[in-house]
Formats: C-alpha cells, structure tokens, sequence
C-alpha cells in the first residue's frame, strides 16, 4: 500500500513506527530542518555509506527504529541519475534491516515531484515480478510542504493509478492480454467515461484495406488484427490530439523468427505502445483534458503459423504505397502505418504522438536510460527535456534526415519494411530508420517515440523496477499533454 499525507515539520513519530524505516529525502544545495542536521549527527559512522555523490547516514532513533538521510554533495545533476544512484540502494534496503513498513519524509525542495519520483520508486524497487504484491506491507509518502508539492503533482491519485496501469498491462501474460482484451478494456473505459468506441474486425479491416495490419496477424488465432479507435469530445473546436500505439501482444518474430538473443522471452513486451497510449488517453480523460482526443490502438499477435505472412510478398497499404515485406520481424511499423494512415484520413489531427517498442536496435541507440523521440517539434524537445528532469526521465531527440527516408526504397516497391543504410554507415540507424518508414504514411504532422529501450527494465538497474516494466515515459508525457496538449495540436 502507498499513501501519500501531510505532516508538520518534524520528525514523524507518529509515522515511524518500531517495525518500520523512517527514510528522509533531501534536495541537492538546498538547506534542511533542524530535526534533519540532529538525525544526521547521531548516525552511526559504521553505517554511513557513499554511493557517488549521495551520503547515507544511517542510525537509529531508539533501539527499534532505524533511519537513513540522503544527503547530496552535488547539484544540478539530472534526476534520472539521482534515482539510479539511490535504486542500488533500495536493492538492498529492505533485506538488511528487515522491516516491514517504509515512512519516506520529503523535504523541502523547489521542485518537489523530484524527491517524490525518488519516494516511489523505493515503493516500486519492492514490486514482486508480474506485479503479484509489495515486500513493503505500508510505503507511507509525508511531507510538511504539501501544498507545494501538490501544485507539481495536482493530479497524483490519477496519475499514479495510470503509470501502474501501464506497467501491470506490460508485465501481463500475453495469453491474458490479448488483442480481444485490449478491445473489451478500452470499450468498458470509453462506456464508463463518455468516449466513443470504435472496433474494426478483419471484414471491416480488409474492406477498408489495412492490408498491412490484416498481413501481420493472418497467423494470430488467440490474438487476431484489431484496429480499435476511442475519441473524447472529437466533435469540439480545434485540431485533435491523435496518440497512437503499437499493440503486437506477443511478438515471435514470425517466419523470420526471434533467437533467444533477439529478447524473444520479453516479447510480451512489444504491446507497451498500446499500454502507454491507452493510459494516457485515459489519465488525460479523468483530468479533465479540455480538447479533442483521440486514441488509435492498432493490435495483433506476430504468430508463427502455417498462415502467417511470409517474407518476400509485397502487400498494398490503406495509403496506396505497396509495401515489399522483407522480414517478418519488422511488422510493428506494418501495424502502426496502416492505423496512422486510416486515423488520419478520418480526424485530421493538430498532432499525433506515437508510441512503440518499435526496434532492438535502439537499445543500442539510445542504452536502457533514454527514450528516443523523432520529428519533435523545437517546443516539444525543450519541454521533453525540461519536464524529464522534473519526473527523473531523459529523452534522445532527431530530426528528419534524408539518408535514414531513403534507406526504406527498394527495387521492389515503393518502399521496404526492412530499411537499412549502407552496411559502413548503419550502426545506430535502426531505429532512425523506422521511424522514417512511418513518417512516410503520415498525413498530419508525427511525432514517434521508440520506447523499446526504456519501457523495460533490460540494463537491470533502472530506477525503481524489480523486474519488468519500467513505466517511462509515462510521468513526463502525461505532465506535458495535460499542460501544452491542446497549444501542440493547434501549433504544429
């Protein structure tokens, strides 16, 4: 259980029970309470320990209550790094002092959602795998200045249940979570909320000629091509916002089928555009967002099957472009193209804001710790980069760029799924790559993120992940889209 309270500037006796740890967090450069400097210099010095730039000083307030102060010799590093440090921390926490309950104090701090970020994830550190429980039995969150950290975190109850949402429907079962599920999900939300729902079964799909979709779950039986569209206040003034996502339940790479080292045993994974999307139309829903919203979830199993799509055969897309499939295991760009180009023919939106564990490649790209962004808009990188360092999430930006368009043609068809540059200049151009091939289906202004690399936890040491998914970039997107959502889609 996380609760999150207010309390008076002091020490929390009441909080810091006898089988529990008071841990209090403090900010980089900034000064602390009287309580705090006391706790610190009746640390036990066997105990303190350093990890980087962070001081742990560790003691206990009377025999049976330990405590931990994290103090920081030095400012402006990003908050990503910060929580990183102190997640090698947490790995260790609970089982060296084998408490059950966890009192976090937040301490004064300009930018307050910075600590709290730090605060969750010594709750979601403790996460057992598949989201079965909490070491921790209570995480109890206080702070005395609430009123500010409320103004950085207005939305927190929904915000926190929709960031967990889009971890718990990545780390589910892909035989649960199928693209039927997604379907019945998304209709219970859009008849619970006001939306409108939208599903389009294979007849509906072939008759509109999303080809490339219907092409990429020929082989699914448990998991069959959907296209599923849900809209909030779609008829009201000014260009919609469009977020789309890749929703593959299980990805085995079809014919071209995955090796072990290919993550094949993660693929359960490769929904997690459909899983950040669908929770962030869903957050912005309840908090109110004011304009026209659409979500467009495309959604399939990538089976092997004596049915599935077979490398080789060229299939003719819902845009016109004939489409030469080259390796089975590139279908997400399939999926999402046919979606985007149909969506966009139907809405117009101001801006679509895609999401997708497009490629492997840009694990190498970007590491485990960014988010890599393409066609964002100079406002959009600045405020990606600004509101990341506020929620402790970081983001790798480009541009448009000719060599990575032209790496999609072929001899073939008007384009390949498996584009590639030169064999001396293609390291590091996969996921560039890709997001190329998409852009070549948009009708409206794109903007793709490849959340491949850092919706999961495949370095092992992201911040506040046991095992599995990892949540981002979920804080970040959901703090600009509520804020600026409405001023992109006008302005792109």
């Amino acid at each position: 259980m996380l609760n999150r309270k207010s309390v008076a500037d002091g020490y929390p006796e009441q909080d810091h029970g006898e089988d529990g740890l008071l841990l209090v967090l403090t900010s980089p450069g900034s000064p602390v309470s009287a309580w705090i400097d006391e706790l610190k210099k009746q640390a036990i010095p066997t105990l303190q320990r350093e990890i980087h730039y962070a001081k742990l000083h560790m003691g206990f307030k009377d025999p049976r209550r330990p405590y931990a102060v994290v103090e920081w010799t030095e400012a402006g590093r990003h908050t990503l790094e910060r929580r990183w440090i102190l997640s090698q921390f947490y790995r260790t926490l609970r089982q060296q002092l084998r408490v059950k309950k966890l009192c976090v104090f937040l301490a004064a701090s300009a930018e307050p959602a910075q600590e709290l970020m730090m605060a969750e994830d010594a709750f979601l550190a403790s996460m057992q795998p598949n989201d079965q429980g909490n070491d921790w039995a209570r995480v109890d969150i206080v702070t005395a200045n609430s009123e500010k950290l409320q103004k950085s975190d207005p939305y927190n109850a929904i915000r926190w249940e929709a960031m967990q949402g889009y971890r718990k429907w990545i780390n589910e079962n892909p035989d649960e979570l199928t693209s039927i599920e997604i379907g019945n999900r998304l209709r219970k939300f859009a008849g619970e909320n006001g939306c409108e729902f939208r599903e389009m079964g294979l007849e509906e799909l072939r008759r509109e000629g999303l080809n490339l979709l219907l092409a990429v779950g020929q082989g699914a039986q448990r998991s069959p091509s959907r296209l599923y569209i849900v809209s909030h206040q779609a008829n009201k003034p000014g260009k919609p916002l469009m977020l789309i996502g890749k929703g593959i339940t299980f990805d085995t790479g079809g014919i071209n089928l995955k090796s072990f080292d290919s993550h094949v045993n993660a693929m359960k994974n490769d929904m997690g555009g459909a899983a950040l999307t669908a929770h962030l139309f869903q957050a912005l829903v309840k908090a109110g967002y004011e304009g026209p919203l659409v979500l467009v979830i495309p959604s399939c199993e990538n089976s092997i099957d004596a049915n599935a799509m077979k490398p080789g055969v060229v299939v003719k897309s819902h845009k016109g472009l004939d489409v030469f499939i080259e390796h089975t295991d590139a279908e997400g760009r399939l999926i999402l193209a046919d979606a985007m180009s149909y969506a966009h023919s139907l809405y117009q939106p101001g801006l679509t804001l895609m999401a997708a564990t497009l490629t492997t490649a840009s694990l190498r790209q970007y590491s485990n710790y960014f988010t890599g962004v393409h066609f964002a808009s100079d406002e959009l990188q600045n405020l990606l980069h600004e509101r990341g360092k506020k929620w402790g999430e970081r983001f790798s930006c480009w541009e448009e760029f000719l060599p990575f368009k032209t790496a999609n043609t072929t001899k073939a068809a008007d384009l390949t799924n498996l584009g590639r540059l030169p064999s001396h200049a293609n390291i590091g151009g996969g996921s560039s790559v890709a997001a190329h091939f998409l852009k070549e289906f948009a009708s409206h202004p794109l903007v793709h993120m490849d959340i491949f690399s850092s919706c999961w936890n495949w370095s092992g040491d992201y911040p506040g992940v046991a095992f599995g998914a990892t949540g981002a970039p979920f804080n970040t997107l959901f703090d600009i889209l509520r804020h600026h959502g409405q001023q992109l889609a006008a302005g792109a």
